[in-house]
């Protein structure tokens, strides 16, 4: 018989899970949200309050010892979920380039299938420091965008300005791609080792 799983066990997925609603809410309302309005401040404290989630629920799992590999996949899964549904309305409003949100996806779809290399070639599928780096840099990327629209009117800032408005959506965006970018191919890499080792991948 099938032991049921303990309270702290599912304190901790809940916590991981309620990155996806906030980061809906928080889509939804920044497509609601006009400049320098207090809904795009709202949509600045979700964001905030949706990465708090994935530091907690981190600690929770080892302050409980609920640790698990459900938790392991879990945890990335909902990452994922939540910073392209975010990063996919930061792009529909303008905020950042479509192409950033295509290599988010890009990203989190090839590392879904090296996770499952790491798991044939029998390593647990635990992130890697480039995917928490990661992580972070999305995150605060996406808390970023939303704060400078929310109180520095980029989108409707003049597109020849250099100022403020100018310079730091870009440099954010240039940020994020490359770390997320960064992050790919350390995974690809890892993952391809023990096939090389074993002589059945292409060097």
């Amino acid at each position: 018989m099938n032991q049921k799983p303990g309270a702290a066990y599912l304190v901790v997925q809940y916590v991981t899970a309620a990155r996806v609603p906030l980061a809906a809410g928080a889509g939804l309302l920044l497509y609601l949200a006009r400049p320098f309005s207090w809904l795009a401040a709202v949509v600045v404290v979700l964001l905030g309050v949706c990465e708090l989630t994935d530091i907690f629920d981190g600690l929770l799992a080892r302050r409980l010892g609920t640790s698990s590999r459900f938790g392991e996949l879990f945890d990335p899964y909902c990452d994922s979920m939540s910073r392209l549904i975010i990063f996919f309305g930061l792009a529909s409003k303008g905020l950042c380039p479509l192409w950033l949100f295509l290599l988010l996806a890009l990203r989190d779809v090839s590392v879904g299938y090296l996770r499952l290399m790491y798991i044939l070639s029998g390593r647990r599928a635990g992130a890697r420091l480039s995917g928490k780096i990661k992580a972070w840099a999305q995150g605060l990327g996406a808390i970023l965008l939303a704060a400078l629209y929310a109180f520095a009117d980029i989108r409707y800032a003049a597109a020849g300005a250099q100022g403020f408005a100018y310079w730091s959506p870009l440099a954010v965006v240039t940020l994020v791609a490359l770390v997320t970018l960064w992050s790919l191919l350390d995974y690809a890499d890892a993952a391809r080792r023990p096939w090389r080792a074993e002589g059945g991948g292409h060097a």
